[in-house]
Order: structure tokens, then C-alpha cells, then sequence
């Protein structure tokens, strides 16, 4: 708007006739419903000043194969995502070097094959992985990927190859020392060792210490606290191979790392668990190829962690109605038939074990046999 149309403003000194002129034009944007100074619309009459949104907390976690786990499953990493996600949305962003599991059947590094891969699924752990060969490398690591709170499950290699467990407390104090040279503000919580992978006594002697250390490794600006990722654990119910977190034991483990999070006030408690969380493994469905009259050959695609699977077997033609699981497992991914009736009409499926894990059966395919000539 032109100076002369101001009316008055033309009788005052030029600093109030450009001070008019602001608070006209912002009268005007306001009426008009643009945005004020910054961005977005300003709070209404009345309302108390807005608190800038935090930001959220980083959590990397760091472990050896009982955190990072294999092809096929969950993991406690994605139980414990999904519980900080509803306890306390928007607050948590995990982060780390890597983001897949181990591939258990190919022996590979950072498998995609998750049970399910919709979780912030970034960690900094490896199968094999023992405190002293994760030290020099876990400041360029954080250097790297900035985090605020530092999960450990790690130390059952180190035990059962490498030092005893007054040893390895040593080692994992320079582990926790070598980590502050890249955070020194960094909250540290160290999951107990379990014991399966790694004697029982060895891995009781350890926490101890690890209990007895943890003031005394603590500084004002970066606390270590305790995950009791051993209570309740039992690796002949929790493990799938007598080591390694089945999905009970990974319940387990989450409920651990959870509750000491919501002691430092990140996410709520966990809560009860329920056991018996079966292996969702599921089979693939098998190509069928008669070899002849009376015999068949199926091959099925590999389910992701699977480590041997069952054929089951339904002779509809004789009026079976349930499939029978047939003895033995085939360790490939080919399996032939013995004698089957000629003209038979046989439906075949294809159940995924991993270790002790039995998973679900896949689709069927059903063939029928020539019939006997002459």
C-alpha cells in the first residue's frame, strides 16, 4: 500500500510511519489466514507457548548372535521395538551399523529374513561377536551413529573361548571405557549373560561381578545400569538350539532390556509373558513330479532359517482325511516316495523345522498317479 493512502502515518516521523506499516501488513496476513513470522499458525488467545518437541532417544543395540539371532526369526530386538512403540511412541529411534540378522543356513552376515521386517530394525550386533573384538571397533561405530543409551547382551564367547569371568568384566569395563571416548554422555545397560552357549557357572560367576561393578563403573554423566535378561531363562524352553533365543526366550530378553528402560524413564514396563509363542516358520508349497506309476518326487523352495523340514502325506484316493507326518526329516530340499498305489491320488505338504522348532505346514499340491495298464 502506498505511503500517501496511510492517512495520519503521512503527520508522524518516518520510524512510526514504518512502524504503522508493519502492523497494518501484519493485521492484514492475519486476517487473510497467511502465516505470521516463522512458520505454521500462531497459538490462539490465551493458549500457553508450545514446547518444542523432543527429540528422540537413541538406542543402539550391541550383542553377539543371542541379539542379532538368524534367518526365520523374530528377534527380542523387534519384540522390544514394538513394545517401546506403544509405550512410548515417537520417543525411541534405534541405530547401528546394520540391520539384518544371521543367515543360519548359508552362514551370511545381515540376512533380510526377518519373521517380519516392518521394525526400526538398525543394531550394531554380530553372530560370533565377543566384547574384545567388539572394542575396537564400537567408537567409529558410535561416531558414526550417535546414540544416547547403549544395549549390551554380549560376553558368553568371550566366556566360553576366550577369559573366565573376572577376566571378562575387565574387558567389558575397557569395552564400556573405549565407548565413552566417542559418548561420554552415554547410559550403558548390560544385559546378563545366559547360560546355554556357555556353561551355567561361568555365566553366574560373571554376573556377579557385572552386579558388584556397575557403581563403581558408573560416572556422574554416563550411568551403567543391569538387564536381568536371566530371570526366568531356561534355554531347554527358550532356545531353539540350546543357545539361541526361540520366541519365548526372546520375550524374555525384551522384558529384560524394557523394564530397565523404564527405570531410566524411556517406554513403560513390560508386563506378564505368556510361553508356548510358536515358531512362525511356514513351509513352501512342493512341485510334485511322478517318477513313474507308482512313486513321486517333491522339491520345495527353502523357508527362511529352516534347517530340515517333514513331508506329510494324505492318500485321498483311499479316503484319508488328515495328512500323516512321514518318519525322518530331509535335511535338503528334494524328497522321493517309496510305492505308492497305482492311480492313487495323493496330496503332499511341506512342514519348516529349525533346531527343536517344528513351524506350519504349507500349501498342498495333490497329484493322481497313471493307473495300472492291463
Amino acid at each position: 500500500m502506498p505511503a500517501a493512502t496511510v492517512g495520519p502515518a503521512r503527520r508522524v516521523g518516518g520510524r512510526a510511519r514504518r512502524a504503522v506499516l508493519a502492523s497494518l501488513l501484519a493485521l492484514a496476513v492475519g486476517a487473510c489466514g497467511g502465516p505470521g513470522p516463522g512458520s505454521g499458525p500462531g497459538p490462539a488467545a490465551g493458549d500457553a507457548p508450545t514446547t518444542p518437541a523432543q527429540p528422540p532417544v537413541r538406542i543402539m543395540i550391541v550383542g553377539d548372535s543371542t541379539a542379532q539371532e538368524s534367518a526365520g526369526d523374530y528377534t527380542w530386538r523387534y519384540r522390544l521395538a514394538q513394545h517401546l512403540a506403544l509405550s512410548a511412541p515417537g520417543r525411541v529411534d534405534l541405530v547401528g551399523t546394520r540391520t539384518g540378522v544371521w543367515d543360519n543356513v548359508a552362514d551370511v552376515d545381515n540376512s533380510p529374513d526377518y519373521a517380519d521386517p516392518h521394525f526400526d530394525s538398525d543394531h550394531h550386533s554380530v553372530w560370533g561377536l565377543a566384547i574384545h573384538t567388539a572394542i575396537p571397533h564400537i567408537e567409529q561405530a558410535l561416531r558414526d551413529h550417535p546414540a544416547d543409551i547403549m544395549l549390551v547382551l554380549m560376553g558368553g564367547n568371550d566366556l566360553a573361548y576366550w577369559s573366565g569371568p573376572a577376566e571378562t568384566a575387565l574387558v567389558m569395563k575397557q569395552f564400556i571405557d573405549t565407548a565413552r571416548l566417542a559418548a561420554p554422555g552415554l547410559t550403558f545397560i548390560i544385559g546378563h549373560v545366559l547360560y546355554g552357549g556357555v556353561r551355567r557357572e561361568l555365566a553366574d560367576a560373571f554376573n556377579v561381578i557385572l552386579d558388584r561393578s556397575v557403581a563403581d563403573w558408573s560416572t556422574p554423566g554416563s550411568r551403567v545400569a543391569i538387564a536381568q535378561t536371566d530371570r526366568g531363562w531356561d534355554p531347554f524352553f527358550h532356545t531353539w538350539d540350546g543357545a539361541h533365543p526361540n520366541p519365548d526366550g526372546e520375550f524374555i530378553i525384551a522384558r529384560a532390556f524394557a523394564d530397565a528402560l523404564a527405570d531410566l524413564g524411556v517406554g513403560g514396563r513390560f508386563g506378564p509373558i505368556l510361553g508356548g509363542v510358536p515358531w512362525p516358520g511356514t513351509g513352501q508349497q512342493p512341485v510334485v513330479t511322478p517318477l513313474g506309476p507308482a512313486q513321486v518326487q517333491l522339491a520345495w523352495a527353502q523357508t527362511p532359517g529352516a534347517t530340515q523340514y517333514f513331508v506329510e502325506q494324505r492318500v485321498i484316493s483311499t479316503g484319508e482325511t488328515d495328512f500323516t507326518r512321514l518318519p525322518g526329516a530331509v535335511a535338503g530340499y528334494q524328497w522321493t516316495s517309496g510305492p505308492l498305489p497305482a492311480g492313487a491320488t495323493v496330496s503332499y505338504r511341506v512342514v519348516p523345522v529349525k533346531g527343536v522348532m517344528v513351524g506350519q505346514p504349507g500349501p498342498q499340491t495333490t497329484i493322481t498317479l497313471e493307473a495300472a495298464v492291463g
